[in-house]
């Protein structure tokens, strides 16, 4: 049985629940005030605002002052008559503009599915300065539109997530999209703001039109190895009805998008992760696919998972975030049975590494080396015997950074490990 049901009917129970607020500052940026701002507000039973610098206010649109400058993040908590609650944070930023003269933009739009406005999403705003890539804002789709405001000049980045219910499979699949119609974030649209504000930049989302039914699993969790790499402020609030997003934890990331890709690199599905950083793809056929979660300026290193030759129905996949990417802990043993134990060393690496394969079986495979572009930086035909194996790769004349070791048998991976060059 596979249940089809229309797009616009998902959600509907949380979006009276959303909220955002926008603020507006007077001459000296320090008396800020606040408008909570919802689709319903005569349903709302309780304001609270905590202001970030140890003061609160219970009223629906307050004005605060900030005795000190400095960086502070201000969060409005509703609750409705029939108990739903949700949080929304932003940054306020006090500083001493006496002579500011500092010019503010914003940037809004639409976003479709297919022909139809999203009832409700989250979009997310990306600040892109040179090669480096910072979430910091987000707002609630309201009936397709989105908007941002009190931005400065500068490069932004802008990404769309449908609040669809993961359970359910919808037809077509509708996916998180980057302004510029991508799915990832090296071909979205890059919006340069330096003297107006930018409208009617619209996002028309992704979708899959294959039907996934079957029996098959893959569950798997992001773990963040480096803090540096995960703005807190912005993804641990409520964006999907989550109700343990009131603490923080560091060693994991909730709110990230991941997608179900084919062996073409071809999104099928996505899923977003819990307060506990897990996401779930259920009711999968068996066939090969890969899995790769998605952070604008990370580079993913996607897991396959083969369910044509493993046993398990329920795959677990453990994702980690580094400054500089996402990864996954099992994606060199992609579930083909191919080995019992690799090693890879010395990581990070100067001259050369070596590649440690203890196999069951004989195989003639192909060893690649890509850097993370995707281009080869070296190949050789090898045999690989069974039992214990090593193998030496030179990284004489490379350049610094990340590098990708494959070994494929008649062009499938059997092994992806990542090294870093020194």
């Amino acid at each position: 049985l596979i249940l089809i049901a229309p797009m616009v009917s998902f959600a509907q129970n949380r979006i009276s629940c959303e909220v955002t607020y926008i603020y507006e500052t007077n001459d000296t940026n320090q008396n800020i005030r606040f408008t909570s701002n919802t689709l319903d507000s005569n349903r709302i039973v309780s304001w609270y605002w905590d202001f970030g610098d140890g003061t609160s206010s219970n009223q629906p649109n307050p004005n605060h002052e900030y005795l000190k400058l400095g960086t502070y993040v201000s969060c409005l908590t509703i609750i409705t008559e029939d108990s739903c609650q949700n949080t929304f944070c932003d940054t306020i930023i006090i500083e001493n503009t006496t002579q500011d003269t500092t010019s503010f933009y914003s940037i809004s739009g639409n976003v479709y599915a297919d022909y139809a406005l999203l009832p409700s999403g989250i979009a997310l705003l990306i600040n892109k300065n040179n090669s480096h890539y910072t979430a910091t804002k987000y707002t609630f789709i309201y009936n397709g539109h989105y908007e941002f405001s009190h931005l400065t000049s500068g490069d932004y980045v802008i990404y769309a997530i449908p609040d669809f219910h993961l359970d359910v499979n919808y037809y077509p699949s509708y996916l998180p999209t980057y302004l510029g119609n991508s799915t990832g974030w090296q071909d979205a649209t890059i919006l340069t703001i330096n003297n107006n504000s930018l409208y009617n930049q619209n996002i028309d989302l992704s979708c899959n039109t294959d039907i996934l039914y079957g029996n098959d699993t893959i569950s798997g969790n992001l773990h963040i190895s480096d803090p540096n790499s995960f703005e807190y402020n912005i993804y641990w609030n409520n964006w999907f009805g989550n109700s343990n997003m009131s603490q923080i934890n560091v060693e994991v990331a909730p709110n990230m998008s991941v997608l179900l890709l084919n062996t073409e690199d071809e999104p099928l599905r996505f899923a977003i992760t819990d307060s506990s950083g897990n996401f779930m793809f259920k009711n999968l056929p068996i066939r090969i696919y890969k899995i790769s979660p998605e952070k604008a300026g990370l580079l993913t290193i996607p897991a396959t998972v083969n369910m044509q030759t493993t046993s398990a129905t329920n795959v677990n996949i453990p994702f980690f975030i580094d400054i500089n990417s996402i990864y996954s802990g099992i994606s060199e043993l992609f579930y083909s049975g191919f080995a019992q134990n690799i090693n890879v060393y010395p990581n990070p690496a100067h001259n050369s590494v070596i590649i440690n394969i203890n196999t069951e079986k004989s195989v003639q495979v192909t060893l690649e080396l890509e850097n993370v572009t995707g281009t080869k930086v070296f190949l050789s035909e090898k045999f690989i015997s069974q039992g214990n194996n090593n193998y030496l790769i030179p990284l004489n004349g490379l350049s610094s950074g990340i590098y990708l070791i494959m070994i494929k048998d008649k062009g499938m991976p059997l092994i992806v490990h990542k090294i870093i060059k020194q």
